[in-house]
């Protein structure tokens, strides 16, 4: 019995989820996760759930990793953790008002003044001087072998916008943000100065909008009326693969 042909959108589907897992095995085993392990995860994809022990140390771990992004914006926006000149002041590992502690109370997170530490210890977004005071080098949180957990959060995220915004489509409801422009041809010697452009007016925004939203926050947990709200921006480049010269053919006589 022969095979129904797949319709435009079908074909297009698979083609795309075709290239989705290609792009995914590539980064994983350019980061040297094994295909063993890939395969494990596969088979064991239909017993992943929330309750999972592997799932829920991931999902801890990025949530440290989340509440330190936010702390090092408190540390850079909060007056009280300034100097004269709106600076990060150090902090100490101790208690005290400029300490780790301290920090973590401003900055209303979760995870502990133990954890914290380590986490910048780790860091190169963070430098501890010779006194052991910690001083904030960056505004972005950064850990050293984290690509695999930061693109796990990023796709994760990324493919509930396109879900919601599916649904959106059909309801007619709000949609979420989600653009993207692009150039295919551009000289390799414009590409750094627009990318530092780019860069600029990029942490401009992600700085205003961190402001407005972080000003929203609840102040006290609670289980109900509570939602999450986060933006992410990023720029790409790719070289790319010279093209054929058209060839002009001629009838001669």
């Amino acid at each position: 019995m022969k095979k129904k042909p797949l319709s435009k959108s079908d074909s297009a589907n698979q083609q795309g989820a075709a290239a989705l897992l290609a792009a995914t095995f590539s980064f994983l085993l350019r980061n040297n996760i094994s295909k063993e392990s890939i395969s494990d995860c596969l088979r064991q994809h239909h017993e992943r759930q929330k309750g999972h022990t592997g799932v829920r140390k991931y999902r801890r771990l990025v949530r440290a990793y989340e509440d330190m992004g936010i702390v090092m914006s408190a540390w850079y926006s909060l007056p009280r953790f300034l100097d004269k000149e709106s600076r990060p002041l150090p902090l100490k590992a101790g208690r005290g008002p400029l300490s780790v502690a301290g920090l973590l109370r401003a900055s209303r997170v979760r995870i502990s003044a133990t954890v914290a530490v380590e986490l910048m210890r780790r860091s190169p977004s963070v430098r501890v001087d010779g006194s052991e005071n910690f001083v904030a080098l960056r505004r972005a949180f950064v850990l050293p072998d984290f690509e695999i957990p930061r693109a796990a959060l990023v796709i994760e995220r990324y493919l509930d916008t396109l879900r919601i915004n599916s649904s959106a489509r059909r309801n007619g409801t709000t949609l979420l943000l989600e653009r993207n422009c692009h150039v295919p041809d551009m000289n390799l010697r414009r590409i750094t100065p627009i990318l530092r452009d780019i860069r600029l007016r990029g942490m401009a925004f992600i700085d205003s909008v961190d402001g407005d939203i972080e000003a929203l926050r609840v102040r006290r947990f609670r289980r109900k009326g509570v939602g999450e709200l986060g933006v992410l921006v990023f720029a790409w480049t790719r070289s790319s693969k010279p093209r054929p010269a058209k060839s002009s053919s001629k009838n001669h006589a």
